[in-house]
């Protein structure tokens, strides 16, 4: 393919928009792995149903963000209501390709990033939902991001290794020390595999920023629940017997791989100008 088709006005914008489609399509696969890893079923069979009533989803229900909105947020059979979490995830992805492809082009980095981009949005989506994170997503995360390091002609497999070190050893680090001063868990191991899966696409340069944004938006959204909402429990699924302390300690649980997740998004895009390109191909 010519660099001069690549770089025509119209190609590009056919080849965003075809992204940014695609992103939505990619974005209803994500909602079913969200939705299927933590019970441990397959996100390829059987097909879609209502969790409510079990009636099958048909292809016209399941269009991305057009379909929740014309069934105004209900199962078409049961009434059942059609958690905002569906769209959201679809627009999310959609976005996310679009600026992949405005910042980084039909280049060997892409494939890579949009694959990174997956992976976050399952990992943070069930963490929000279950409060687990799966290693079947952060360990084959950790290797995609050591083979773009290999693979990438602008990227040092040496820094990627050296984020991942950084990454899962730092926080493996707290966990350690946090333990040893107060004889209680005060984060989970998965937040360490999320942070050495960051830490292998982006090196270690970007990780204190990347721990600063989660730490940030994990207190906030802490002072958010508690004193605007009113929520005793920030996470509420977990359970005393999940972290064997007392109800106090309940109380305190927070999420943190989100915000780790939010911090390796935007950290990715730190030297990029992704908004401006955006602001240009509208």
């Amino acid at each position: 393919m010519s660099e001069e088709l690549l770089l025509h006005p119209l190609f590009r914008q056919a080849v965003a928009l075809f992204l940014l489609f695609a992103g939505l399509a990619i974005g209803s696969f994500l909602n079913v792995c969200i939705y299927r890893i933590p019970l441990g079923r397959s996100i390829i069979w059987p097909p879609s149903a209502c969790p409510g009533c079990g009636r099958p989803i048909a292809w016209y229900e399941n269009i991305p963000v057009l379909s929740w909105l014309a069934l105004r947020g209900r199962c078409r059979g049961c009434r059942a209501p059609i958690s905002v979490q569906y769209p959201l995830v679809e627009m999310l992805t959609g976005l996310l390709f679009l600026l992949a492809y405005l910042s980084w082009g039909l280049s060997v980095d892409l494939p890579f990033i949009l694959a990174y981009f997956s992976l976050l949005i399952v990992i943070a989506g069930i963490d929000i939902k279950a409060q687990i994170v799966p290693h079947i997503l952060t360990v084959p995360g950790i290797l995609l991001g050591l083979l773009y390091s290999y693979l990438a002609p602008e990227r040092m497999l040496l820094e990627s290794v050296a984020g991942l070190l950084l990454g899962g050893g730092s926080l493996l680090l707290v966990i350690v020390l946090f333990y040893i001063a107060t004889k209680k868990i005060g984060m989970g191991g998965g937040d360490v595999m999320i942070l050495a899966m960051i830490g292998s696409y982006l090196g270690p340069v970007k990780l204190p920023p990347v721990l600063f944004i989660a730490s940030v938006g994990g207190i906030l959204f802490f002072l958010l629940m508690r004193f605007v909402f009113k929520r005793r429990r920030i996470a509420g699924t977990i359970t005393a017997d999940d972290i064997k302390g007392t109800e106090p300690d309940l109380e305190r649980v927070i999420y943190f791989g989100p915000f780790l997740a939010i911090g390796g998004v935007v950290m990715l895009f730190a030297d990029r100008s992704s908004w401006i390109h955006l602001i240009a191909w509208w």
